[in-house]
């Protein structure tokens, strides 16, 4: 029947098909060219996150194995000097010999003199013991002393490196961390992007249905109230 409205509305000069078919060839450009554009964006929305990820990616994925390292280092070694050694430890082993060897040289000249009972050789005898003693002593607490200030030298220059080692790895760590950050912000832009796409293309799409709908109203609705009484005359003509 929509045929012979047509025909009647030409042959009436009330028809609005051609402007309609006009109107409807429009839109279905519109919504052409809203696919064209929507699929460079997405091409693009591609391309951005391709780029971000060879930026960040392999950095960010880094990121948890360069915090472990930095665990694992800062739970190593002592935080505190310690020194467990004694000056008995130093003593120098041939002390008794060399003390041995003293008394014999105070033997040999008492004996040379004929006094080795006498209250001289005996206070000799002691001093010469007391003067090893305490000579033996003081070599053997010097040695300790400069054995613990190597040590902790040693000690001292270890946490110097470890807390530049530590420091290092820290710094790394951070740097992952900024590019994972990045990468995670470029992610979301690119689901933001594509989320917003959807819509506009969602929109878009319905903003043509709706009026393509409106168009085909409007071409049923024109002509039948246009022609009114004609359309007897068209159905006794042609139908």
């Amino acid at each position: 029947m929509a045929g012979v409205f047509d025909y009647l509305g030409d042959l009436l000069g009330t028809s609005n098909s051609d402007q309609i078919n006009a109107a409807q060839k429009t839109l279905d450009g519109i919504l052409s060219r809203a696919n064209s554009v929507s699929a460079q964006n997405r091409g693009l929305y591609d391309q951005y996150l391709g780029q971000m990820q060879g930026m960040y990616g392999d950095n960010a994925a880094k990121y948890n194995d360069a915090v472990a390292r930095l665990a694992d280092a800062i739970g190593q070694g002592p935080e505190t000097f310690s020194y467990d050694k004694t000056a008995e430890d130093f003593f120098d082993p041939f002390r008794d010999q060399a003390a041995a060897q003293a008394m014999d040289a105070i033997n040999a000249g008492a004996s040379a003199g004929g006094n080795r009972f006498s209250s001289n050789y005996n206070d000799k005898v002691a001093a010469k013991q007391r003067a090893l003693a305490t000579e033996s002593w003081r070599t053997a607490f010097d040695t300790m002393m400069r054995d613990r200030a190597q040590q902790m030298a040693e000690w001292q220059a270890g946490q110097g490196a470890k807390q530049q080692y530590l420091g290092n790895l820290g710094t790394v760590a951070g740097l992952y961390g900024e590019d994972r950050k990045s990468l995670g912000d470029a992610i979301g832009n690119y689901y933001g992007n594509v989320a917003n796409q959807n819509n506009a293309d969602l929109e878009a799409y319905s903003d043509v249905t709706q009026n393509k709908a409106n168009l085909s109203a409007q071409r049923s609705n024109g002509v039948g109230q246009l022609l009114g009484p004609a359309v007897q005359l068209g159905t006794a003509l042609f139908g």
